[in-house]
């Protein structure tokens, strides 16, 4: 088994009740089945409030409102306090750790929905790195029914050309977003035509094919930046703020234009804050980009990478907003907590093809 981390797997550590926001709240918590069936046959003293707080038969924490039936008042979790980390539940256990799953490989990853992880990413000093291991385990290939490896090997090479691109400091981040985004319609062309043998031959510094519609800049003018939001404006909302701040951008944008000053500067980072916006979009690619492999939503899957860093970059640039930092994670809660909204989002670019 090859396992991938990125290079700040380990270290997380959670902050609890010092966290400016809380997990366990605007989002259902999946109980897996071995927790589920310890909780039902724990007796102590605690089990009749324990069991109280779970749908057994949707295998669920139930919620108070919006949070989740253990959440105390002083942020911390009652099941844990009183039985300890060992009780938790796969889900409790790992957030904010992601694990993507193929044949004999591991990818993991940490997700930007957690503000302590966010900060971490706004303090790195680098690029986004990866640490390799290898143990003897090995998956059961039937557990993947028809996997195609031919393609997955082509994904993970593209991969690797994207977050190369991402490091790549003489070509401005704007123009980086729109090569990724024009190699990553090619790939899906390529895909959908059956000719996976030349997807390792893409060149990002040629000019791509042009493309009738909105291409060749206009996904990432001001406008069509603008117009996008509308789909913001259809999903669930999962962080209490969300619509507030979504109104709060869109009357900062609007009066202003891509000649702005505001404009070039959310839209044209330098020094730090460039290499923030970098390191942000290597961990979406390196978390989302190779898991079109299940699905061939390669341009999908590409385009809501590069949107999201772009839609976080306007939200934390507007005056009245939420800052970068929160609107990180503010926006990957909407897209990460709920399968709906995620789907909903990549089904948006894939209406664009």
């Amino acid at each position: 088994m090859l396992r991938r981390k990125q290079n700040d797997f380990d270290s997380f550590c959670c902050i609890a009740d010092r966290c400016p926001d809380n997990c366990c709240r605007g989002w259902q918590i999946v109980i897996d089945d071995k927790s589920l069936e310890g909780y039902s046959s724990y007796k102590g003293e605690f089990s009749q409030e324990l069991m109280a707080g779970i749908d057994k038969d949707n295998g669920l924490f139930r919620q108070k409102g919006s949070s989740c039936s253990m959440l105390m008042d002083n942020g911390l979790c009652r099941l844990q306090s009183t039985l300890g980390e060992d009780y938790l539940c796969d889900t409790c256990r790992l957030y904010p750790r992601h694990i993507e799953e193929f044949p004999d490989i591991r990818e993991y990853s940490l997700s930007l929905s957690c503000p302590e992880v966010v900060r971490m990413v706004f303090k790195a000093g680098d690029h986004l790195g990866f640490t390799e291991t290898e143990d003897k385990e090995d998956d059961d290939c039937d557990d993947y029914g028809d996997f195609d490896y031919f393609l997955f090997d082509k994904l993970g090479f593209q991969r690797e050309q994207m977050l190369a691109l991402l490091r790549k400091d003489d070509i401005c981040l704007e123009e980086r977003m729109d090569m990724i985004a024009k190699a990553a319609f090619k790939l899906q062309a390529m895909y959908d035509y059956g000719d996976l043998a030349s997807m390792d031959q893409i060149d990002y510094n040629e000019a791509l094919e042009k493309r009738e519609g909105r291409r060749n800049g206009y996904i990432f003018s001001h406008d069509y930046m603008i117009e996008s939001f509308s789909l913001l404006m259809e999903l669930e909302e999962m962080h209490p703020s969300w619509r507030r701040v979504l109104l709060n951008t869109l009357s900062y944008w609007r009066s202003r234009d891509d000649r702005s000053n505001e404009w070039r500067s959310a839209m044209y980072p330098q020094g730090r804050s460039k290499l923030i916006c970098e390191r942000i979009l290597e961990s979406l690619l390196y978390t989302y980009f190779c898991g079109s492999i299940y699905d061939g939503q390669i341009y999908a899957r590409a385009m809501l990478c590069v949107y999201t860093l772009r839609w976080v970059m306007m939200i934390g640039e507007a005056d009245g907003g939420p800052g970068p930092e929160e609107a990180m994670y503010i926006f990957s809660r909407e897209a990460e907590h709920s399968d709906n909204n995620l789907n909903k989002i990549i089904g948006w670019f894939e209406d664009e093809l």
